[in-house]
């Protein structure tokens, strides 16, 4: 029995775009290719006919801050994200720690069990903040990842003494080191020259020059310690350039990774945003969002994720009187596809495969769930989306996302997210949920 055929749609794969069909069974694709060459289902459960929209793997973020019961109010968990993810088309979520550190073995079990009784997606888990290097590293992997997370500015700051040791056992125990590259020297100079606290200096308070120091530094250190290195939402163009050098060069993988955000806007729009902005790193000029565009064109951007951080409009708008109070970070899992396919694919920035590449299966490689996700192989999870061309205003009404706003509200998207089937079950259409809480499963990653 097919459970879901899916008829005329644009099927993209590495190579192109093809017109085609998927056929899905017990939770799994059965065959996607040109219509001659999947089997005609005699009795599926569903029959979706695409009516010629584009038909992707089911998006992967590796960098969501969903989960902290320590920080995020009541309405904003798991379960909520989650269903914001699935809307946009997200069907792989990799959770990473806000405020409460995930750094031993039985915190990695606990917040898996959490997020599983929420979660409407498959989820895997990062462990973090880690300052001390001297944590059970083995256990964690046993537990279920074998990414970590570490910082080389405040709130985690960790020494260099620490980050090295780190990578060096975690290189020494197949892992990767994911690392959040500002310089926190550079930020204390830079915020001590600061007399203000209106939202244009906060800008200012975290300048380009200590991204391109960290990540260097990071990449030494992943040499220096036979680590591979995921450096974690790069915000301009120059640090892509700075991490380059050490892919081209370095004995051990390094891979690159931006944001939403910093592809579109700049500190220019800051003026109109204010707080609505905020985020670290902080939004660069005009000419490094540009010069980030071609990175992300030429592939020294390996993914995009998104930093996704919940937080309720009423706590953001404060910043307008004092943005140093509100936390830095902004929303981005609902949006994150249909904002690369209409400031992106039909912009002509990227392609249709440039995109399945930086949204599915790249992140799924990186996630350590390639071909299982991001992809539409036969065997593999039928995670599918579809997504229709239409021209409309971006509002946060429009959104499943519960904080009421989007840093994009008012702009005008040519993309939207139309069906999402995620495990052989259609569980979203048109930004509308279907699934429930608790229906996603935990990706044990262990090597």
């Amino acid at each position: 029995m097919t459970d879901v055929h899916i008829k005329d749609a644009q099927v993209v794969t590495a190579s192109g775009i093809q017109h085609g069909e998927i056929a899905i069974s017990d939770g799994t694709i059965d065959a996607a290719g040109p219509a001659s060459s999947v089997p005609t289902p005699s009795d599926p459960d569903t029959v979706i006919d695409a009516d010629g929209m584009v038909a992707l793997p089911g998006a992967i973020d590796v960098h969501t801050h969903m989960h902290d019961d320590e920080l995020f109010p009541d309405g904003i968990d798991f379960a909520s994200q989650t269903a914001s993810a699935v809307a946009g088309g997200v069907t792989t979520v990799i959770e990473l720690p806000t405020q409460t550190p995930v750094t031993t073995p039985e915190a990695m079990q606990e917040k898996a069990a959490a997020c599983s009784a929420l979660a409407h997606v498959d989820f895997g888990l990062v462990a973090g903040n880690v300052q001390d290097p001297d944590i059970d590293v083995a256990g964690i992997v046993d537990a279920g990842t074998a990414d970590f997370k570490t910082f080389t500015a405040d709130p985690y700051l960790a020494s260099d003494a620490s980050i090295a040791r780190l990578m060096r056992r975690v290189g020494d125990a197949g892992g990767t080191v994911r690392v959040h590259c500002e310089t926190q020297g550079l930020l204390d100079d830079a915020r001590s020259a600061i007399d203000g606290d209106e939202p244009e200096v906060y800008m200012d308070s975290r300048p380009l020059e200590a991204e391109l120091d960290a990540i260097s530094r990071a990449g030494y250190f992943a040499e220096y310690a036979d680590c591979p290195l995921h450096v974690v939402h790069i915000s301009s163009g120059s640090g892509a350039r700075e991490g380059d050098r050490f892919k081209s060069r370095a004995n051990v993988p390094v891979t690159l990774e931006t944001c939403p955000q910093y592809l579109a806007f700049s500190k220019g729009d800051v003026a109109e945003h204010g707080p609505f902005l905020k985020v670290n790193p902080s939004l660069k000029s005009d000419a490094e969002r540009e010069r980030l565009w071609d990175a992300v064109q030429d592939g020294t951007i390996d993914l995009i994720g998104t930093d996704h951080f919940p937080t309720y409009r009423e706590t953001r708008d404060v910043g307008w009187d004092d943005i140093w109070e509100p936390y830095a970070g902004l929303p981005g899992v609902e949006t994150m596809v249909e904002f690369l396919v209409s400031e992106g694919v039909h912009e002509d920035r990227i392609s249709w495969p440039r995109l399945r590449e930086l949204v599915c299966a790249a992140p799924a490689q990186n996630a350590g769930i390639y071909p299982k996700k991001g992809s539409l192989q036969v065997g593999t999870d039928a995670d599918v989306m579809l997504v229709r061309t239409e021209e409309y205003e971006v509002t946060a009404d429009g959104l499943t996302f519960v904080g009421g706003w989007t840093p994009y509200e008012g702009q005008q998207w040519s993309a939207r997210v139309d069906t999402v089937v995620a495990g052989g079950e259609v569980v979203a259409k048109d930004h509308e949920v279907q699934s429930t809480a608790g229906r996603g499963q935990f990706l044990d990653r262990p090597l």
